[in-house]
């Protein structure tokens, strides 16, 4: 699949607001500009759209009556707590910053992915070589070192997406919880919190990681 590109006008908006504040990670998703908070997805523009992470309570405090209408970058995948900012909004920019300050700070209030809230479970520090790949059994470690991926920091080099495509690709025939544990061990979660949490996330990309011809992904 190949997505289309956002709107110019969305995507200078968006580097005049969103990515000027200091808190905020640039990455892409999609294939267009996203703001990360702590490893959170607070923020993006899709095609004609801005896009921000709100609560239930901010939902109903800025949208002043309006019916909110949430993200669905396909149509049936909704994005969980990720809403479309109306026309109006995005042409009032002290509006708009309001908006942007509520999604930002929300984001920021969270635990940083990988990091250690005091009570949780800690995980061990990064090692090199295969051991350092904690959290995975052996066949799927087994999967990965045919892929060519033998330690930590060959997998945050791919990222937990294109080495499940480079794992995918070279005949280990994953399921998707390989998916949830190589995203788990990036980013210090269990699986199943990873599959709950950012399931349709991981799966666009996938998608759109699978599109792109064999060898295009190789460093």
């Amino acid at each position: 699949m190949s997505w289309s590109a956002p709107a110019p006008e969305l995507v200078e908006l968006f580097e005049q607001t969103v990515a000027r504040d200091a808190r905020v990670e640039r990455r892409t998703l999609f294939g267009c500009p996203a703001a990360f908070v702590g490893g959170h997805l607070a923020a993006t523009v899709f095609r004609e759209q801005f896009v921000l992470k709100l609560g239930a309570s901010d939902v109903g405090r800025l949208h002043e009556g309006r019916a909110p209408v949430p993200f669905e970058p396909l149509e049936g995948r909704r994005m969980r707590e990720l809403y479309l900012v109306p026309r109006g909004v995005l042409g009032d920019r002290e509006t708009l910053d309001e908006w942007i300050a509520a999604a930002l700070d929300r984001v920021a209030a969270w635990p940083p992915k990988g990091g250690h809230p005091r009570g949780a479970p800690r995980v061990r520090p990064a090692q090199a070589g295969p051991d350092a790949l904690h959290g995975l059994g052996p066949r799927s470690r087994e999967m990965l070192g045919k892929a060519g991926i033998e330690s930590i920091e060959r997998l945050r080099e791919l990222g937990s997406v294109r080495a499940y495509v480079a794992v995918k690709r070279a005949g280990g025939g994953p399921s998707l919880n390989l998916l949830w544990a190589l995203e788990g061990a990036l980013t210090g979660r269990r699986w199943q919190d990873v599959a709950r949490e950012d399931r349709t996330t991981l799966l666009l990309a996938l998608e759109d990681t699978l599109a792109v011809p064999l060898g295009a992904l190789e460093d």
